[in-house]
């Protein structure tokens, strides 16, 4: 099939542009018709200052969608597949490949950066990279991504069931690691977060404290409920990456998830508490284990169509593709509660199989 479809490219700083774009099907890819796609916080840069690799470049990582046409040499997919697709394309073939981690190949590929992403019509992507949707709705798979992003930085580290845990940043992925620790058992859980409003989305998706360090003393919470045997930060700026050091438990562990756009100073107190109180720290990156994509992915179809809660708490905007600066603009306001901004591709929901 070749046909020309729309899409939004960036071709400049804080410049969108509708285009017209022709995808090709190789014969270990298909082509995926886009439902829904998020935008996820490395799509600001890009957009806001033209941090893409070349111009034009189709942003749009987080999506859902159904199989519109299918490679020759593919046999795991079938048109009319309802699926979200993992980003990354890794070699395959390197060390870190072959050893099963993928998020770490120094030769990867990614949609919606370094090739053509899903603000458009239509996308080819590998078929390998399917993850079906079994009863999801197509909306609801668009937040796939984020969850397993949240659920590889949860599984850096030893869950124990019934024990005090902390989630710095109430962000989307923050507000997914609540639901991730939820399933494995943990808690209590403590989000802490500037935003009341989203202070107020983490206590209905589960967490037992909501604690706004604005207006409450963090320190004197911990004191009394229970220092953090784990803290998942998220939120990627230095107060929460310091803080993370100084309310985690002894002998407790901090996983470094948010991506940090500031130089991190440590007081020498601060730093102190990873010898005196024996830290563990560590870093997550990304989503994928082996088999590719990995569990993370299987996982997440899972605990969204679990029941536990109602994902879509988590999508305050839906805008529809070819309003795609709204969207954008809609990332940086101040005047209105903004969680997950989801773009509205195609409507059609197609019933599981």
């Amino acid at each position: 099939m070749t046909t020309q479809v729309k899409a939004v490219a960036v071709t400049g700083r804080q410049e969108l542009t509708v285009t017209e774009i022709d995808p090709t099907c190789g014969p270990d890819e298909v082509l995926v018709r886009v439902a829904y796609c998020g935008i996820c916080g490395s799509d600001i840069p890009r957009y806001f200052d033209g941090a893409v690799h070349s111009f034009p470049q189709v942003l749009g990582h987080e999506f859902s969608g159904v199989v519109a046409e299918v490679g020759s040499a593919v046999s795991t997919a079938r048109v009319g597949d309802r699926v979200a697709v993992a980003p990354l394309v890794p070699c395959h073939d390197c060390a870190e490949c072959l050893a099963g981690r993928p998020s770490l190949c120094p030769n990867y590929s990614f949609i919606g950066s370094r090739r053509q992403g899903a603000l458009a019509d239509l996308v080819a992507v590998p078929a390998v990279n399917l993850v079906p949707l079994g009863d999801l709705s197509l909306k609801v798979g668009a937040l796939v991504e984020p969850l397993t992003v949240a659920i590889h930085g949860v599984e850096r580290a030893d869950v124990i069931p019934g024990e005090p845990v902390a989630v710095l940043g109430g962000g989307v992925i923050g507000l997914l690691a609540v639901l991730t620790l939820r399933d494995k058992g943990a808690g209590p859980i403590t989000v802490v977060d500037v935003d009341p409003r989203n202070l107020a989305v983490a206590l209905k998706l589960g967490a037992a404290y909501a604690v706004n360090v604005l207006t409450d003393d963090v320190a004197a919470h911990f004191a009394a409920n229970g220092a953090p045997v784990l803290t998942v930060e998220t939120a990627g700026v230095p107060p929460t990456q310091r803080q993370a050091l100084a309310i985690t438990a002894r002998r407790g562990t901090v996983v470094y998830v948010g991506t940090a756009h500031q130089d991190l100073t440590l007081d020498p107190t601060v730093f102190e508490h990873i010898l005196r109180h024996e830290l563990t720290v560590r870093g997550s990156w990304m989503s994928y284990s082996a088999p590719f994509p990995g569990h993370e992915w299987s996982d997440a179809v899972r605990i969204l169509g679990s029941g536990l809660v109602d994902p879509e708490v988590l999508i305050t905007h839906e805008i529809p593709l070819l309003e795609a600066v709204r969207g954008f603009e809609a990332m940086r306001s101040r005047d209105e509660h903004r969680l997950k901004v989801m773009f509205r591709v195609a409507t059609d929901e197609v019933p599981a199989r």
